[in-house]
């Protein structure tokens, strides 16, 4: 048994801190109610490193185990190298990165991890995606012609120069900001503009529910609707292109010929920005018109992820494979 204590002010976003995860991973990984009961601990963001080490005792081990590649980019001191060290008063303190670019632990077969997160992502996308794979290629026509709006952004206002961070070779770059420009050069038809920075509505994570109330308020209402992630990585992928799907929406996406979105749902499916300006994804945007194939894609896009979500062979299988992973990962750093 691998003993692990979360620690930190962004503990609640460590694998582990999940219900679902941590009582998939029982009895290979079990969860200490006190550090020193511990071989490893665990924070989920850089901030929380040195109050890690200083709470590291004789013979445990420090991870730094993040599942949001934003954090990485724009915060770590190198989001590429599995083994690290962090400086403190009392000497160098070791530790190793595990998130997804230095280890196995997020490279899905078929659903995302962050999906696994919540039992309700399941539950819900079987519901609307056995909805949506039973129109149509007129319905989706007409619905989309339909639309309230032409396009919608809903995510926060980002424009500080650090959420442009890149590491050329690697396609990993960042999408904060850039995403924002986007929506602001978006300055014809019907645009929905909406999240922290472009209003006063209240922030998601203080919703009792930000995913329900996202598909009840944005469902059959946009032609177009922004997917696009705070970090471009190959392995990342979000709820956000399933939630536009979901709403029956053509994505925004921003995907380079690596990324595994590719595998998830035809490429036709949804507009591809990668690595346009925000002027020419505006002019892409405004000139958006699907055609025949277009919808052909778009149909099939929501007839795979229906099949993906109609029963849980899928789910019971990636939470295998997620467990797996964990527990080789955390007992390399134990052995290591």
């Amino acid at each position: 048994m691998i003993r692990v204590f979360p620690l930190g002010r962004y503990a609640h976003r460590l694998p582990l801190a999940y219900a679902p995860l941590r009582e998939m991973c029982r009895p290979a990984i079990c969860v200490t109610e006190a550090a020193a009961q511990a071989d490893l601990l665990a924070v989920a963001h850089s901030r929380d490193l040195p109050a890690a080490a200083a709470a590291l005792q004789s013979g445990q081990r420090l991870v730094l185990l993040s599942e949001e590649p934003l954090w990485d980019t724009v915060w770590s001191a190198d989001p590429l190298r599995r083994r690290q060290s962090l400086d403190t008063p009392a000497g160098p303190v070791p530790f190793t990165v595990l998130n997804h670019a230095t280890s196995t632990v997020y490279d899905f077969a078929r659903i995302p991890y962050f999906l696994l997160t919540d039992s309700a992502f399941f539950a819900r996308y079987a519901r609307w995606f056995a909805r949506n794979a039973t129109l149509s290629a007129a319905d989706w026509r007409a619905r989309l012609g339909a639309a309230r709006w032409d396009v919608a952004f809903m995510a926060e206002l980002r424009q500080e120069a650090v959420f442009d961070v890149d590491w050329p070779g690697r396609d990993l770059f960042g999408l904060g900001a850039a995403r924002t420009r986007i929506a602001l050069a978006c300055n014809q038809g019907r645009v929905l503009r909406t999240g922290a920075g472009w209003n006063t509505l209240p922030r998601r994570q203080d919703l009792p529910d930000w995913h329900l109330e996202k598909f009840l308020d944005l469902d059959g209402q946009c032609r177009l609707l922004s997917a696009i992630e705070n970090t471009h990585q190959n392995n990342y992928v979000s709820e956000k292109i399933f939630d536009a799907y979901a709403v029956g929406a053509v994505p925004l996406y921003v995907a380079g010929p690596g990324h595994r979105v590719h595998d998830l749902v035809p490429g036709a499916s949804f507009l591809n920005l990668y690595r346009l300006s925000a002027e020419a994804a505006a002019e892409r945007i405004a000139g958006f018109v699907p055609d025949a194939a277009q919808i052909e894609a778009y149909g099939a896009a929501q007839a795979r992820l229906a099949a993906l979500f109609a029963t849980p062979a899928a789910l019971l299988a990636e939470h295998a494979r997620l467990r797996a992973a964990l527990v080789q990962e955390l007992e390399q750093v134990l052995s290591g």
